[in-house]
């Protein structure tokens, strides 16, 4: 996951911060200034969040990660948004990455006359490619026609209409409403029971990826993986160094059955909460969310929790109690960042609800318990030292862990035994500091000869350590003519 830096290196403090956020090196110089939590916040961008003063709000508000999503929008829409979003993260001064959402293989319903139809339970319907009679519905994907079979399960409107196939035909399949509703023209489809490898990226998805590409976006996220070959072929749209980083969207059953390959393969990952609710019995779905916390937490891979975090914020100023518990448990699951969707997309109040969201990490964060999530057993040798940094740090009560980041891996594997003290990531790629404002804990700082002396600066400038406190300092040595991991304990310095 190395990263090479795209623009040219900056020779002032000033050039830096630009620098960092993509930009070509400028004028005045500014004082970062800190607005950190261990676990990250991720806006999707859209109508509500347009404009320089809801975007600099979002920012200011903590916004790590500003999410494009390429399922909706214009390209030139999008250009104006991911150019705005690193423009406030200049005047913010601090890096804020963008992940730009593939559409993925959605299979939807076709245009249905008048616009909607209300199914009622145990009525009949044909699903067919052309629907021509009454009591027929327009499904435009022969893919999923022909491979349906008797008694698979069919779900639209978000899973509120559930259908069961009677008789499939490479045409048409007919079906009866087991939970009737009202479809629209473009309704999502989902059929859990199917596997349809190979359909990741489509052909959407090459054009989207290669816009992204363009954009120099930090991050791409994979819709409706199936299987790990899925990111290899995505991947091998990807020419280059300084590509972006895959993290794949975990929305699939059969995610879920090869969920180890899938991390093996992937940067990152998300629950993507939405359709998994439908593939998956919605009862689960908070036991799924743990398991892949868990898993992507023991391989190193950044983890986001996503879909109707505050959901209500889309219309009110104030969230449900149980919105806040939910917040609040997917940062306990271990989650690396958090994600609103509509909320900072087309609600009434983005900027409250990422202060919302916000307040109710700091709160879960400040509460968490004091151990250093390192396993008894089973911590492989090219990690023992960041595990015994983490534990010596919680010992001494240091007030951060500095280690230069060789890439986004490198320091995602420091990140995961979960250390209270922050993670200053010092690394003269900026790309590299971009990608990292989504990894749990840390806080990436560039410079073009990064130290230690920087970092202690950082950290006392902003409030997060006082002169003479102690830090863990992680360094690669080759004075030996072998690469070395070493620990030492310094007091910081202004």
């Amino acid at each position: 996951m190395n990263r090479a830096a795209r623009v040219r290196k900056p020779k002032c403090a000033a050039c830096m911060i630009r620098s960092l956020n993509g930009h070509a090196p400028c004028g005045a110089p500014k004082v970062p200034r800190a607005r950190w939590t261990h676990t990250k916040i991720v806006c999707t961008l859209g109508p509500a969040s347009d404009g320089a003063e809801a975007l600099n709000g979002l920012v200011e508000a903590g916004m790590d990660v500003a999410r494009v999503n390429l399922s909706h929008g214009t390209p030139d829409e999008h250009v104006r948004r991911i150019r705005a979003v690193r423009e406030a993260a200049d005047a913010a001064g601090r890096p804020v990455a963008v992940l730009a959402d593939l559409p993925g293989p959605k299979w939807r319903l076709g245009a249905i006359a008048g616009g909607a139809r209300e199914l009622a339970d145990g009525e009949r319907v044909r699903l067919a490619a052309q629907a021509d009679a009454a009591r027929e519905l327009p499904v435009p994907h022969p893919d999923l026609l022909a491979a349906l079979q008797p008694r698979a399960r069919i779900y639209m409107a978000d899973g509120a209409v559930k259908l069961s196939v009677e008789d499939a035909r490479d045409s048409h399949s007919d079906c009866v409403v087991l939970a009737g509703g009202i479809v629209r023209s473009g309704s999502g489809i989902n059929a859990p029971e199917l596997s349809l490898p190979g359909l990741v990226p489509t052909e959407q998805d090459r054009r989207c990826i290669a816009f992204a590409a363009s954009q120099s976006v930090d991050w791409i996220g994979v819709s409706f993986v199936q299987e790990a070959a899925d990111l290899d072929r995505v991947r091998a749209c990807l020419l280059g160094a300084g590509a972006p980083l895959l993290m794949a969207k975990i929305e699939k059953r059969r995610a879920l059955e090869v969920l180890d390959a899938i991390l093996q393969t992937a940067d990152a990952v998300m629950v993507a909460r939405g359709d998994l609710g439908v593939e998956t019995e919605l009862a689960e779905v908070p036991l799924v969310q743990k398991r892949i916390i868990a898993a992507a937490n023991a391989r190193a891979r950044p983890v986001v929790t996503a879909t109707q975090m505050l959901e209500s914020m889309v219309e009110r100023e104030r969230p449900t109690r149980a919105e806040v518990s939910d917040i609040a448990n997917a940062v306990l699951d271990g989650s690396d960042a958090v994600m609103l969707s509509a909320e900072s997309a087309i609600g009434r109040h983005p900027v409250l609800a990422t202060q919302m969201l916000r307040r109710v990490i700091e709160a879960t964060d400040a509460q968490r318990g004091s151990g250093v999530a390192v396993p008894q057993t089973g911590v492989p040798a090219s990690e023992a030292v960041s595990a015994a940094a983490c534990q010596l740090a919680e010992r001494l009560g240091a007030r951060a862990i500095i280690a230069r980041a060789e890439s986004v891996s490198h320091t995602a594997a420091l990140a995961r035994f979960r250390p209270r003290a922050p993670i200053v990531a010092l690394s003269d790629d900026p790309a590299i500091c971009r990608a990292l404002a989504l990894v749990r804990g840390v806080v990436p700082l560039y410079s073009a000869s990064p130290d230690v002396a920087m970092a202690g600066e950082w950290l006392c400038a902003n409030g997060l350590a006082r002169p003479g406190e102690p830090a863990i300092v992680v360094s690669r040595s080759t004075d030996t003519g072998e690469d070395a991991d070493t620990l030492r304990v310094v007091r910081l310095r202004t």
